[in-house]
């Protein structure tokens, strides 16, 4: 550590499409500060390393936010680490998805990104052909890149280590061992240092959104603010003497005491309305999807199609706050093996040769969303008094004379009662048994790809759903391959939303909740998520369709909690934030308890009504020291002033 300090600049792999992405590009492996530094063009290359630290958000597979929730399962044949994370739990010898040492399952270390930054600002000032205006913003984009790398480790390890500066080469011993600084002090700095970075950020990426995209910007600084702000104010950081008696070698509480603030959630509320405010002042807003020309599509199908679009839009989308560029291989993992096409009895299909429906939406996500009046189906009235929800896992008696689901399901297609009557945002993030699939080519509403898994020959979704939010309807077959051994996937590459207006309108509603309950803003911007949803607002919903103790659940605190997060976990599910706001609000060893994720199991040769009893599909032991990543053994032997997370 001590010696001439080498700067190795690790591979980016972030392109968009054919664009020439600002984060296209990285230097050679660079041997000295000096060199690194020389002149304009190789500072930006440098600049270009520290964004290349970005935990990979984009891929499903490497963001803990996904499989460690209860909306994901995985099927047998697969070994990722995020299975194993959620089956067996995470190790201290040898941690899998180690952000903070870097591992070979993806993650890089988030220290070196730190001190990447850390580099880059201390010497960018020295460049001799760089524009003021320009070192200015470069500074700026590293300040806040240190700031979510610091964030990002605080989300899963908690009280961590401050890095503001690097340490000298002839650094002693005794200031290289490091101490884990307490929660809130943690949190201040990640906030300041978000702060000293907004006065030299563009505003927006008004005009070079293909060319800078993945650049963050001062509306994005601030929305990533908001959500610091509101994990810092929820359960697991707020009020959770569970963590008493964590401390350190020198005797602080790492986590704080007492009853929870409600200061906090004041703070989380100012900083949501900001951002909100900024955003809107460059015109983002909720996206909207309309049916291109061309395209026959009615209103049912657009409806349908539109959670997908609001993430797969890629040059209208006024909704996306930041985002990370290429996500279009978390298309591979979700799409069904077999499409079929014409009668259900058909046995003609179209098979996708680098599709692979490993990971399979859980029956515990599918249950979240609500029915199609906007309440969830154990609280709507009409569920209950035509028997929809105790007959919900049997077979619809009356498939063949049903007339209102013709968009959403194969016509004369019989598949369980739990499918029928639910919301748009169902039938655009799922695809199950006997549901339509729009898009792969076919541009036409009347001729629709169908989903069998029921019997399926090939490769069944293991809990009978499919993910069908990451699939864009531009994403299509190539004809020439179908039947063959090659690829007949064509994906439609779009960024993937770090954030976006609905993850911070609701925020919002959340943090306004728990400071000021009778604020009107609750309702206001919860039901802008909703109306975009096709479904009335909150009072009119459970007011007229819920059942009779439910009918005023909006009126109090707690019932409106409940509906905030539910919201939350139905307009963002699968797409990152459900591990993190389920851990935040420490409700995850209720989801994750041992043997919690359910599905329908799909069985060849078994009865349709067997095949619709759920069952435990994926087995889980989430435990309390899991709320805590573990911090690698030799760390705490290297650095005795560290400590381990409890229960590891």
């Amino acid at each position: 550590m001590k010696k001439l300090i080498k700067i190795f600049v690790a591979a980016l792999v972030l392109p968009l499409m054919n664009a020439c992405d600002f984060l296209d590009v990285v230097p050679d492996n660079i041997a000295t500060i000096e060199h690194v530094f020389r002149d304009r063009n190789s500072a930006e290359s440098y600049l270009y390393t520290c964004y290349s630290f970005m935990p990979a958000h984009n891929n499903s597979q490497s963001n803990p936010g996904n499989m460690l929730s209860d909306e994901f399962a995985v099927n047998k044949d697969y070994s990722g680490t995020n299975k194993q994370l959620t089956e067996i739990g995470n190790n201290a010898s040898n941690p899998s998805m180690n952000f903070w040492d870097g591992s070979n399952n993806n993650p890089k270390s988030l220290w070196s990104g730190i001190r990447a930054c850390n580099m880059f600002i201390e010497q960018i000032d020295n460049i001799p052909d760089i524009r003021a205006e320009e070192a200015l913003r470069w500074k700026a984009e590293a300040k806040f890149l240190k700031a979510y790398y610091h964030w990002y480790l605080f989300s899963l390890y908690g009280p961590i280590p401050i890095v503001d500066v690097n340490l000298s080469i002839n650094a002693t011993d005794d200031e290289m061992q490091v101490y884990r600084e307490p929660v809130d002090k943690v949190v201040d700095y990640v906030v300041s240092t978000i702060d000293a970075s907004l006065p030299d950020l563009p505003l927006s990426l008004s005009g070079a959104e293909l060319t800078e995209m993945g650049r963050v910007t001062r509306v994005a600084a601030m929305a990533i603010k908001a959500r610091v702000l509101t994990t810092a104010a929820s359960e697991l950081y707020n009020g959770n003497n569970d963590y008493s008696t964590f401390k350190d070698k020198r005797g602080f509480n790492l986590f704080p005491t007492g009853a929870a603030k409600v200061e906090k959630w004041q703070r989380a509320a100012i900083a949501c309305k900001e951002a909100i405010d900024a955003c809107e002042s460059v015109g983002l807003g909720l996206y909207k999807f309309t049916t291109p020309p061309g395209i026959k599509m009615n209103d049912s199908i657009r409806m349908e199609c539109q959670p997908a679009m609001i993430l797969g839009e890629v040059l209208n989308n006024n909704e996306a706050i930041w985002i990370q560029t290429n996500a279009a291989a978390v298309q591979t993992y979700v799409i069904p093996q077999i499409l079929y096409t014409g009668l259900a009895s058909s046995t003609t299909y179209y098979g996708g040769q680098n599709v692979y429906a490993r990971e399979n939406a859980s029956l515990n996500a599918a249950e979240l969303f609500y029915s199609k009046n906007g309440v969830p189906i154990d609280e709507d009235d009409a569920w209950r008094t035509n028997g929809w929800y105790d007959n919900r896992f049997k077979p619809d008696a009356d498939y063949l004379t049903r007339k209102d689901h013709r968009y959403y399901i194969k016509k004369d297609y019989q598949t369980a009662v739990f499918h029928l009557n639910r919301e748009s945002r169902y039938y655009g993030s799922l695809g199950f048994d006997g549901s339509n699939w729009f898009g792969f080519g076919l541009a036409d509403q009347e001729n629709q790809y169908f989903v069998k898994d029921f019997n399926n020959p090939l490769s069944p979704a293991i809990t009978g759903f499919y993910i069908r939010k990451f699939v864009p309807f531009r994403t299509a077959m190539d004809a020439k391959n179908i039947g063959t051994t090659q690829n007949t996937m064509v994906y439609w590459s779009y960024g993937f939303p770090i954030m976006r207006m609905a993850d911070l309108y609701l925020l919002y509603a959340e943090a306004l909740n728990e400071s000021s309950p009778t604020n009107a803003d609750i309702l206001k911007y919860i039901d802008l998520v909703r109306e975009r949803a096709g479904l009335q607002g909150v009072v009119k919903s459970w007011s007229t369709y819920a059942i009779a103790d439910k009918k005023s659940k909006y009126s109090d605190q707690a019932g409106m909690r409940q509906i905030i997060r539910r919201e939350r976990m139905v307009e963002l599910a699968f797409e990152g934030q459900g591990g993190f706001d389920r851990r935040r609000w420490k409700i995850m060893d209720q989801l994750l308890a041992k043997g919690t994720i359910r599905g329908f199991f799909p069985l060849k040769g078994e009865s349709l009504e067997s095949f619709m009893t759920p069952d435990i599909i994926w087995t889980t032991d989430f435990k309390f020291r899991d709320y805590l990543w573990p911090i690698k053994t030799s760390n705490l032997q290297v650095n005795p002033n560290l400590i381990q997370n409890p229960g590891w």
